[in-house]
């Protein structure tokens, strides 16, 4: 049997569907990694610079992954259920964003909620040694809160609620009411912060392999 000879065009386009395949496979593996308490493949997702945004924390993957490990021994429930990625590729780096759903189970007073919002992962992702996360910037776009045994009163404060941005003001409530400190200026559809961050990543996607972030 001849040995298959393929062209240059069609060698770069294998090798782009393995980028893309790779990619799509970190933001999956992300999810269960993290919300089945897998710290360790958790960590091997991200570079060892990688920087984390969410509502209650911006700082290193790091402290990211520790934080979430003390939170999660004080019984905190968290669940991300990842949906498909669009994937932007220039040499070894790489700009994804991924559907997701985040699900947060926590009390306001004595009254069980669930938390639900919809949104996106934005991560710049640098291939070293194996495609990872150098940054995560969650896109949130909305959400809701329900009780969670049907028909429970649930009072919300108005003034409270509308301090935060609509992509995630229920999710805000339920977090400051356990004691985080919640940013006020994360990207959500329509806003500064989003235009700024797709403008970060086109201009970090320009830039050579050894420029810094």
């Amino acid at each position: 049997m001849d040995k298959l000879e393929l062209t240059l065009p069609e060698r770069d386009a294998i090798r782009l569907l393995i980028a893309r395949a790779e990619i799509a496979r970190v933001s999956q593996d992300w999810g269960l990694a993290r919300d089945a308490c897998r710290w360790n493949e958790l960590q091997a997702l991200f570079t060892p610079d990688a920087v984390m945004h969410t509502t209650w924390f911006v700082g290193s993957a790091s402290e990211f992954i520790e934080r979430s490990r003390e939170a999660a021994k004080a019984g905190a429930r968290v669940q991300h259920f990842i949906g498909t990625s669009s994937i932007e590729l220039q040499g070894e780096r790489a700009i994804a964003e991924t559907r997701m759903i985040l699900t947060v189970r926590g009390k306001l007073g004595s009254v069980e909620v669930d938390v639900t919002c919809q949104g996106r992962f934005y991560d710049f992702l640098r291939n070293a040694d194996g495609w990872r996360i150098q940054r995560r910037v969650p896109i949130y776009e909305r959400d809701r809160m329900d009780p969670v045994v049907p028909g429970t009163p649930l009072e919300l404060e108005a003034e409270r609620l509308a301090a935060y941005p609509e992509g995630y003001r229920h999710l805000a409530y339920l977090q400051t009411d356990g004691g985080a400190r919640i940013a006020k200026d994360l990207p959500t559809p329509n806003s500064d912060a989003l235009t700024r961050l797709c403008e970060e990543g086109s201009a970090w996607l320009r830039r050579e392999d050894h420029a810094t972030q």
